[in-house]
């Protein structure tokens, strides 16, 4: 636990934070790659905590944006911001062929990676 809050917590409060659109538990799923029981009972946490409300988007049934509090843009302020300057100081650090570097390998295993799961998932309807 960092900050005092969950991994999901604080990822949670991390996407909320950069998101330019609303933001849904759904969403969530897809980018954490979190199952929807954890991120519920996370958001559930940080809503009973006060740090989060949901508001039902317009237009759909049950569909909820996830918004911060008063409460909530505090903690994200002593959390989230810290972290985020502390990965910009890191990569940073990286020389510009280091940073290049990176970015090719986490490109190359993203595409191993999902290139893998296809292949497994192949297998198994065979």
């Amino acid at each position: 636990m960092a900050y005092g809050l969950s991994d999901t917590a604080l990822w949670i409060l991390y996407i909320v934070s950069d998101a330019a659109e609303p933001c849904t538990q759904q969403d969530l799923c897809r980018q954490c790659c979190f199952p929807k029981q954890t991120i519920n009972t996370a958001i559930n946490h940080l809503i009973r905590d006060g740090y989060l409300t949901l508001e039902t988007l317009p237009g759909t049934r049950n569909s909820k944006r996830i918004m911060l509090t008063d409460t909530g843009h505090a903690l994200m302020q002593t959390t989230i911001d810290p972290l985020k300057q502390a990965e910009d100081a890191a990569y940073g650090n990286f020389s510009d062929a280091e940073r290049q570097c990176y970015l090719e390998l986490t490109r190359r295993l993203n595409t191993n990676l999902r290139e893998e799961l296809q292949a497994q998932l192949k297998r198994r309807t065979l």
